[in-house]
């Protein structure tokens, strides 16, 4: 069977995209299947036929086109099978204000929000009193927390939402949850063990994810069933609301009540022997390889 692994990408997350690329081609390797290399920097298009003499497509990207439905439905169109959600589902997601105004009208908690539209260049109104500080700034369609940032005080907030705008436009400014970083991946449609991330940082910058040392990931999380059980069954809803498929990873906020909100959905998460999912499928007993056949076997039915 011949897996085309496609990275790379023309994202803000490129470098992310390759270093997941690389795990999931020697894991395929592994597992004794031959693998086609698929790296693009500017147009899928250039891929296409390579992409063709696979059996499936592995979607290695993270960020852009890659997550934002871009690749898939292209691939759709070529009547290529794929892992990871479809085109409708990765663009849902990806829109962190859908996503947000989907769970509100479910029931599903989130931090609260407001909109800042793209061409809303500075001149936030920062002397209105609109928010309680802290709040969370960031872009709307951007991942790996590009552009993110907390802010403590009025006087900081155009700033930061200049920043956010350069990752993708629109701008979300979010209530701040103090507590607890915590994150549930799903595998075939089953919740993995809790992760509780603790950054060195006041929040899981992108330092913190991708420079070693600058995090402790604790998994499983040291917390209660009583807390386990609902933000488990929660984030199933949640990537079922949403329609991944596959594989996801549901990102909160867990207060010092032990009260939960949702951040966002990450539908192809870092697969790379250090990530997430990765470390919560170990703890549940399944090795980086057989994530990734997973996947792959549930692309192929």
């Amino acid at each position: 069977m011949k897996v085309a692994v496609l990275m790379g990408g023309n994202s803000s997350e490129r470098e992310v995209s390759l270093s997941t690329g690389r795990a999931v081609m020697k894991a395929v390797e592994t597992l004794g299947l031959e693998v086609i290399p698929c790296p693009y920097e500017d147009e899928l298009e250039a891929v296409i036929p390579l992409l063709k003499n696979a059996d499936v497509v592995f979607i290695a990207l993270h960020g852009g086109e890659g997550e934002n439905g871009g690749v898939q439905k292209v691939l759709d169109e070529n009547g290529m099978k794929y892992t990871g959600s479809d085109a409708a589902s990765s663009a849902l997601a990806m829109d962190k204000n859908k996503t947000k105004l989907l769970l509100g009208e479910n029931d599903l908690p989130t931090a609260s929000w407001l909109m800042i539209e793209g061409n809303s260049s500075g001149e936030v109104k920062t002397s209105e009193e609109r928010f309680t500080y802290p709040v969370v700034v960031k872009p709307n369609a951007d991942g790996s927390t590009m552009g993110v940032a907390v802010v403590h005080k009025a006087s900081q907030l155009d700033d930061a939402v200049e920043v956010a705008q350069e990752f993708g436009g629109d701008v979300m400014i979010e209530k701040y949850i103090p507590g607890r970083e915590i994150t549930v991946g799903i595998l075939e449609e089953v919740a993995l063990p809790v992760i509780e991330i603790k950054p060195s940082h006041d929040f899981y910058d992108y330092k913190c994810k991708y420079t070693t040392g600058m995090s402790e990931y604790i998994c499983p999380a040291e917390l209660s069933s009583a807390v386990t059980e609902p933000i488990s069954l929660i984030s199933k809803q949640i990537a079922d609301l949403i329609g991944c498929r596959h594989y996801c990873r549901v990102d909160f906020r867990l207060n010092p009540e032990n009260e939960f909100f949702c951040l966002e959905v990450n539908t192809l998460p870092g697969l790379t022997d250090t990530s997430l999912v990765p470390k919560a499928a170990k703890q549940a007993g399944l090795s980086f390889e057989e994530v990734v056949k997973t996947i792959i076997d549930l692309a192929l039915e």
